[in-house]
């Protein structure tokens, strides 16, 4: 009897486990900077910015090499930051240096970034159900490339999450 019991726990506890089979759609972004030129990502920034109601832009920052950070603050204090990180690379059909961006981050306070994230992958969701959305390393898809996303509450700020496309 201990024996069908311990079979029938364990075949009801595991028939909902299913291998990935990799034929998944990954979610697609609407829009990104990524693989275009820093003018492009400058664009980009200033579009999010201004999708954040009751936010103005404080500073740009490119102290750091390679690295543009914009600042958008409210008047409660809160903070919208939008970095972009960029290379050069060769031009095979110019044969001149062009930059390229390949790291996009957005970190700002719960509802904008449902905002953002609601227009990024044409969602419509809640600040509540946008966590659920959770992730770390999953693939998106833009302009048929694949990229990878991580949507995470940051560690730093609570209350505060990142959205980050490389």
């Amino acid at each position: 009897m201990r024996v069908f019991l311990l079979m029938l726990l364990i075949s009801v506890t595991c028939t909902r486990a299913m291998a990935q089979d990799g034929e998944d759609e990954p979610l697609a972004a609407r829009v990104l900077a990524l693989d275009t030129s820093v003018d492009i990502a400058k664009r980009f920034c200033e579009a999010i910015g201004s999708m954040a109601k009751d936010y103005t832009l404080a500073f740009v920052d490119n102290e750091v090499r390679y690295t543009v950070r914009y600042v958008y603050k409210n008047t409660k204090g809160e903070s919208l930051r939008i970095d972009y990180r960029f290379s050069t690379e060769m031009d095979s059909a110019t044969n001149k240096k062009r930059t390229v961006v390949n790291y996009q981050k957005i970190s700002g306070e719960l509802g904008v970034m449902t905002t953002i994230y609601n227009f990024l992958f044409s969602a419509s969701l809640t600040p509540e159900r946008v966590m659920t959305y959770s992730t770390e390393g999953s693939p998106v898809s833009f302009r048929d490339k694949t990229y990878e996303y991580t949507f995470m509450p940051d560690d730093y700020e609570p209350g505060y999450w990142v959205l980050t496309f490389h």
